[in-house]
């Protein structure tokens, strides 16, 4: 290891490979050279011993950055058991980092708490990558969290509120790439709502009125959960994988929450306190006066009332645009509003088999778009 105490970092070799590290102490950045050489060249390692080092380590930094430099110190490992594709070991380095944190912390209540949130951020990216999408998000928003807590005049610029916020202009983010690539799925989501209904909110709209908006953050957090797992479930479906039961179950879970997202993001801007007026109905009449549209309470009870009796009917009925009421005829967008609430209503939720949820699934997330969409649009920029 070179020694030289005026930098700020230390090198060592692995495999012929310089490997340059965060100067932290002489006895912990030994053992993140061993921690190295155990993954790389398989040498002896005792856990014990890193771990009372960086307890130690813990009990004279108290500083934030000198937090941020201990954990950065796992990065060049992870980043190579990565591109092996060793996400078990790749995942088992974080989960240490986090563990010694968390056991230095039970230990010292009374003293400052460890900012763990790049610990858990690269920790999120790793189980995201291997499409552990449950466990990643809970991991993101952990993170998203200690740094709320830690760093709350820079949250901004903090990598767990850039992947929020699908920040794809952070050049230095590790996950900027998958970043893309969701929001290019986005984009495509909002370029067939502004063809097909005459939409006219732009990606740059979406970004500053929703994704960047702080109000929304929780909001914003669970609509990009469901960004990645609709994606994910298209692919699957698109495989047959979801043709089952189970399938079923999955897309209906993610169905109810998408609309979950919808009803809190009307909430914010609904002008009515009645507490008797504060169900979904009442947010989506909300919604089409807003809009100039006429789907009201009735129309919306009436689309309730069939689909208690007959799900199939009433949902293939509005995706296909057939007449759904006897003296007006629905413009698309007001099908696409009825689609949200039939398909919120608690009999939508039974466990069983609907293979007229997985056949039209990939249609009914078209349809939840739409409405998303407007919302944004007419609600939070309001264009006329």
């Amino acid at each position: 290891m070179n020694d030289d105490l005026d930098t700020f970092t230390f090198t060592f070799q692995i495999d012929g490979n310089t490997l340059t590290l965060n100067r932290l102490n002489k006895q912990i950045d030994e053992q993140f050279e061993h921690l190295y050489q155990y993954y790389f060249l398989k040498q002896k390692f005792d856990m014990d011993l890193f771990k009372k080092s960086a307890i130690k380590f813990f009990e004279e930094s108290s500083e934030v950055k000198s937090h941020e430099r201990f954990f950065n110190n796992f990065t060049i490992l992870w980043q190579i058991l990565i591109q092996n594709g060793s996400f078990f070991f790749a995942e088992q380095i974080w989960q240490l980092a986090v563990q010694i944190a968390t056991y230095w912390e039970t230990l010292n209540q009374s003293k400052y708490k460890i900012h763990k949130g790049a610990a858990y951020y690269f920790w999120a990216i790793t189980c995201i990558l291997k499409e552990d999408l449950e466990k990643g998000f809970l991991l993101m928003h952990q993170a998203l969290d200690e740094d709320k807590k830690n760093r709350p005049n820079d949250l901004t610029y903090t990598p767990a509120y850039a992947f929020v916020r699908l920040d794809y202009s952070r050049q230095e983010q590790y996950f900027r790439n998958k970043i893309l690539e969701v929001t290019e799925f986005l984009e495509q989501q909002l370029k067939l709502y502004c063809s097909s209904r005459n939409g006219t909110l732009s990606l740059d709209q979406l970004k500053s009125k929703f994704l960047d908006n702080m109000d929304l953050m929780d909001e914003t957090f669970l609509f990009v959960y469901h960004l990645f797992h609709i994606k994910k479930l298209l692919s699957e479906s698109s495989q047959g994988l979801t043709q089952n039961i189970y399938g079923s179950i999955l897309m209906m879970q993610i169905i109810f929450t998408f609309i979950l997202v919808i009803d809190n993001v009307i909430k914010k801007k609904y002008k009515s306190k009645d507490p008797h007026k504060q169900a979904l109905v009442h947010l989506l009449e909300y919604l089409s006066n807003e809009s100039n549209l006429t789907m009201d309470i009735g129309k919306l009870k009436e689309i309730a009332n069939r689909a208690n009796k007959d799900l199939q009917s009433v949902l293939i009925d509005l995706l296909n645009s057939k007449p759904i009421f006897k003296n007006s005829k629905l413009k698309e967008i007001e099908n696409d509003i009825g689609i949200v609430y039939a398909l919120r209503n608690p009999a939508a939720h039974k466990i069983c088999d609907r293979p007229f949820i997985h056949q039209n699934f990939k249609q009914i997330v078209d349809r939840l778009f739409n409405v998303f969409y407007l919302v944004v649009e007419k609600l939070y920029i309001g264009i006329a």
